[in-house]
């Protein structure tokens, strides 16, 4: 994979989407979407120098735009696969919102063995994660936390792969580090069990 696309990205850090798949291949081309005017004025800072990103201030909700966007066309070709990143974005998406449809449209126009990562507050039904969710949804005014069938149904149509939506410290819990794993391995707290992530690939 040497194509992706950072949909709600935020600021680029210390070991971003770009930064890792080029240390894979130097080659690598990194799209990454946001429209927190911070995010574009750091984002270009830092990125001014690397020919293989962009940042695209088009908001999440608007694929179309996205896709079309002179800066994604130069660097994306849609007929070769594609990783599409949803990380930690949708939860901001409400219900009204459709964020179904937006996964829809990516993968509706992407190719045949594209993959789309996705990681979303999951909903424990528990008095933490309902006053966490509070907190969300009075800090940004918006947000739906959903539980993992939920969050499986955004990625309708894709093939979910192993292990499926799971509290993201478990995503790959056979990593030789995990502290999770074992005989020695330990529970996840409650907090370690609010977002859970995926990868599913377009068949």
């Amino acid at each position: 994979m040497r194509q992706f696309i950072d949909l709600g990205s935020g600021l680029p850090t210390a070991d971003n989407v770009h930064q890792v798949a080029q240390q894979h291949d130097p080659a690598s081309r990194v799209v990454y979407v946001d429209t927190d005017p911070q995010v574009l004025v750091h984002g270009r800072a830092l990125l001014e120098e690397n020919e293989g990103t962009r940042i695209v201030p088009v908001d999440v909700r608007e694929p179309e735009r996205i896709r079309t966007h002179p800066d994604t066309r130069k660097l994306i070709e849609f007929d070769r696969p594609v990783a599409v990143i949803f990380s930690a974005i949708l939860h901001h998406v409400n219900d009204d919102e459709d964020p179904a449809a937006i996964v829809r449209y990516w993968r509706d126009h992407v190719p045949s063995g594209s993959y789309f990562f996705i990681s979303h507050f999951r909903s424990g039904n528990n008095p933490e994660t309902a006053e966490a969710e509070k907190v969300l949804q009075e800090t940004f005014g918006r947000g739906r936390w959903r539980s993992d069938e939920e969050i499986a149904a955004l990625l309708d149509g894709l093939e979910l792969l192993d292990p499926g939506i799971v509290p993201a410290p478990l995503w790959r819990p056979d990593a030789v580090d995990s502290p999770f794993t074992g005989d020695g391995g330990r529970e996840l707290t409650v907090w370690e069990r609010l977002i859970a992530a995926g990868l599913a690939r377009k068949p």
